[in-house]
């Protein structure tokens, strides 16, 4: 530790840095700076009274060292040697280049290496003149300054020109670059086979160390492997942080759940769901932001984790002062670091990706999934508070990748403007709209006579035509069917025009009009019955029946329904619960 003035050692006797933070630092030039200047250890010690987990003291450190490194271009350059010299309203371009330095600014290309900390080093500025503010109004003697007031002055305009010129200089350029290199490079989520293998191969070691364990608790590798694989085998269940994880308490797991009104929600469980409830133990953990973080624990785990307790009892492998659950052996104040065990199993299991089986890439990957199924607004709240975020995070930041969603969906939106077919779709989402590959990709032009039944039976009911007001009704259907019988009409008739070889036939051809079979006629007592029963749970959750559906209730009463089309039976079961 460098030699302080008295007053600089009164100052760091009373602060928490220099136990917790400047005692595991690196012993470089980068934190000689930090630890040396008075104004970067008090924003140091601002920052870490402000924040409780146990982990800060790594990002407080990682805080230090940043501004530790911006002085080293200072003091190379332009031989500025301290942070009050830096808050200097006519060192602001000093600091740009010394910040463009650091993150690796490329003027040619107009881009950084690390964009990241380009944009945020605002932020750590903006607070570093906080901190020297606050020493500055208290008097305090470690900056060695007679002129509080001209020094106050001095870094009242810095901060001026940091507020209103860093997206100049710096921020928008940053993040044009960040976003830029993100789209280039899209992101991987990993594969289901990947995380079979992944929780395979972890089970197994986890199976080894209990039986190991079992014959001699003094085996101290065992420990060590169980511990890992059980903190793994919990992360790839719950998709959590691996923060919100590893940082579990001993206290938290064995504290016994109190929550009232247990038996009245079993009780509106169906049996599947009753039964996971049994299978799984909930817990709840502190997470980030100070959010309560619910963490389910299978009954494997739950095993495992008995037996890592049970040897913990017998045994001085981890101290007893140790709060958490999956405690670092021999350290009494550590846990295991979960990031570099998801690291070293994804390599072990035989992953075909394996730097795809991490914290955030596993939390998207549920995301992604979750928007296959139809979960309501409640559901997807409930999801999102399991996952220890909030529900606006969770589709902003754990969504389907853009390249998937635009080319499977947007797509049927751009091929329906392209055919002139939009108002045919009038009132649908995007869910709820198909396109048939064949009416889009040219098939029906190059073999018009290789069409399933089901493109005859679209042919049949394009030929129908609806009463005027039921055509109306069909254009406003908010789930109308997702095919357009007219495109595929249009198609077939333009396909018979290309196959003849004659261009007078097909001159005459292509002016006649295709005649249209009318279906009207208005439906009797037992039609309306049988179509009223059969549709009655859609009736009742106003869902209006598929294409599918109402074709198989077709052939099931085919007498009945001979003279009808698909169309005209959907629009009816539509009016019925539409004018309810």
């Amino acid at each position: 530790m460098i030699a302080f003035t008295e007053s600089r050692q009164e100052f760091l006797k009373k602060s928490r840095l220099k136990c917790e933070v400047f005692s595991k630092m690196r012993a470089d030039r980068i934190s000689l700076n930090g630890k040396s200047d008075p104004i970067i250890c008090q924003y140091a010690e601002d920052y870490l009274r402000k924040h409780k987990r146990p982990h800060i003291k790594n990002a407080v450190s990682n805080k230090v060292r940043e501004l530790g490194r911006l002085l080293i271009p200072l003091q190379d350059i332009y031989k500025i040697n301290s942070m009050l010299e830096v808050l200097k309203p006519e060192h602001f371009d000093k600091v740009v280049s010394a910040s463009r330095i650091i993150s690796g600014y490329n003027e040619a290309k107009r881009s950084f290496k690390a964009p990241s900390l380009a944009l945020h080093m605002k932020t750590i500025l903006l607070a570093v003149c906080s901190s020297a503010k606050t020493l500055m109004l208290k008097k305090h003697p470690i900056l060695g300054i007679t002129d509080y007031d001209i020094a106050l002055k001095n870094v009242k305009g810095f901060r001026e020109l940091v507020d209103a010129n860093w997206k100049f200089e710096m921020s928008s350029l940053a993040l044009k670059d960040l976003n830029e290199k993100q789209s280039i490079n899209p992101q991987k989520l990993p594969v289901t086979q990947d995380i079979i293998l992944f929780r395979n191969y972890t089970q197994e070691i986890a199976e080894t160390c209990v039986k190991e364990l079992e014959t001699n608790s003094e085996n101290l590798t065992s420990f060590k492997k169980l511990t890992e694989a059980a903190l793994a085998l919990t992360i790839i269940l719950n998709r959590k942080r691996i923060g919100d994880v590893q940082y579990t308490q001993l206290e938290s797991y064995n504290r016994i759940s109190t929550s009232t009104n247990q038996e009245e929600c079993l009780s509106s469980l169906n049996e599947c769901e009753r039964e996971l409830s049994k299978h799984f133990k909930r817990i709840t953990t502190v997470g980030k932001g100070s959010r309560s973080v619910p963490i389910l624990f299978s009954k494997n785990v739950q095993k495992y984790i008995e037996t890592l307790l049970s040897v913990r009892r017998k045994t001085t492998f981890v101290p007893h002062e140790n709060p958490f659950l999956f405690a670092l052996t021999g350290s009494s104040t550590k846990w295991v670091d979960g990031s570099a065990v998801l690291r070293r199993y994804a390599v072990k299991c035989g992953a075909k990706n394996p730097g795809t089986l991490t914290s955030s890439r596993l939390r998207k990957q549920i995301a992604t999934v979750l928007q296959i199924l139809n979960l309501n607004d409640t559901e997807m709240e409930q999801v999102a508070t399991f996952m220890g975020h909030t529900k606006k995070t969770h589709e902003q930041f754990y969504r389907m990748p853009q390249d998937v969603f635009q080319t499977a969906k947007i797509a049927k939106l751009l091929l329906m403007m392209e055919r002139g077919v939009g108002s045919q779709n009038q009132g649908k989402t995007l869910d709820e709209i198909n396109v048939e590959l064949e009416s889009w990709n040219g098939k029906s032009l190059e073999d018009p006579g290789s069409e399933s039944e089901d493109h005859d039976l679209e042919e049949k009911s394009a030929h129908d035509e609806p009463k005027e007001e039921d055509e109306r009704i069909r254009l406003d259907m908010p789930t109308m069917s997702v095919t357009s019988v007219n495109v595929t009409q249009t198609n077939k008739h333009k396909a018979q025009t290309m196959s003849d070889d004659s261009p007078l036939k097909k001159k005459k051809i292509s002016k006649e009009k295709p005649k249209k079979e009318k279906c009207r006629g208005t439906w009797n007592d037992k039609q309306k019955s049988i179509m009223l029963n059969y549709f009655k749970n859609h009736i009742k959750n106003k869902i209006s029946p598929k294409k599918a559906e109402c074709l198989k209730l077709q052939q099931e009463n085919f007498d009945l329904f001979m003279n009808k089309t698909w169309v005209q039976i959907k629009v009816y079961i539509y009016n019925t619960y539409k004018n309810k």
